[in-house]
């Protein structure tokens, strides 16, 4: 700028005021301002608290832009899983209306008590073990079902657990005591019958300590190793 001149405020327009709400996504917030302009020219600008209404609805766009959540992923394939459509954008709604700050989105809380019992009953979210633990499933985009449980806590088990109204048979990532994976089978009667021998000859010279029975079919489950 070589040269410059003062302007005069009273050689402008009337001046426009108008309150401006901005997502911020550093914060998570919304964050109004007032601004008083003339002619396309910001003369002054200060915060103020922004309106709920206006906010809410910037949040959900804001969501919804973003997409659903990483953590709510595991969820969201669930609920296809059993059949059970979800809006987003609805549920997100819901979630920031009259908020000026980002909400967790949880769809499991968003469901109807009814829906709810529904994708239990569907997609269960663990599976009841002969050991008496309760293990997690994951379900895949694929549509498969896994759970990664130790081999022990098996036996007994004869025939592979069936998920959902098409019967989907769950595919187990069976464990060694160190909780490493050594199969995967989604068919446990012909692992016991034809895979099971090889494996117990590797594990059994591997972990003494724990159960490695040559009748799995009869063998009580358990998580332990074998007493002194």
């Amino acid at each position: 700028m070589r040269s410059a001149s003062r302007i005069d405020r009273a050689w402008l327009p009337p001046a426009e005021t108008r309150v401006e709400h901005v997502y911020d996504p550093a914060s998570r917030a919304v964050r109004a301002s007032r601004i008083e302009s003339s002619g396309g020219l910001t003369l002054t600008a200060s915060p103020v608290p922004p309106d709920p209404v206006l906010a809410g609805r910037l949040l959900a766009d804001a969501a919804v832009l973003a997409g659903l959540p990483r953590e709510q992923e595991g969820t969201a394939t669930r609920l296809r899983f059993a059949g059970i459509a979800f809006d987003f954008a609805a549920i997100a709604a819901a979630a920031c209306e009259g908020r000026t700050e980002m909400p967790a989105i949880d769809l499991l809380a968003s469901l109807p008590r009814e829906t709810a019992r529904s994708l239990d009953r569907l997609a269960p979210a663990t599976l009841a073990l002969p050991s008496g633990r309760h293990q997690r499933l994951t379900y895949r985009d694929d549509g498969t079902v896994v759970a990664a449980v130790k081999l022990q806590e098996l036996f007994g088990l004869a025939e592979t657990p069936r998920i959902g109204g098409r019967g989907t048979p769950v595919v187990f990532e069976l464990l060694a005591p160190n909780g490493r994976p050594v199969q995967t089978t989604r068919d446990l009667s012909g692992f016991w019958e034809r895979t099971y021998p090889e494996v117990r000859r590797e594990l059994r010279a591997r972990y003494p300590r724990h159960p490695w029975p040559e009748d799995p079919w009869t063998a009580p489950p358990t998580r332990r190793v074998k007493p002194r």
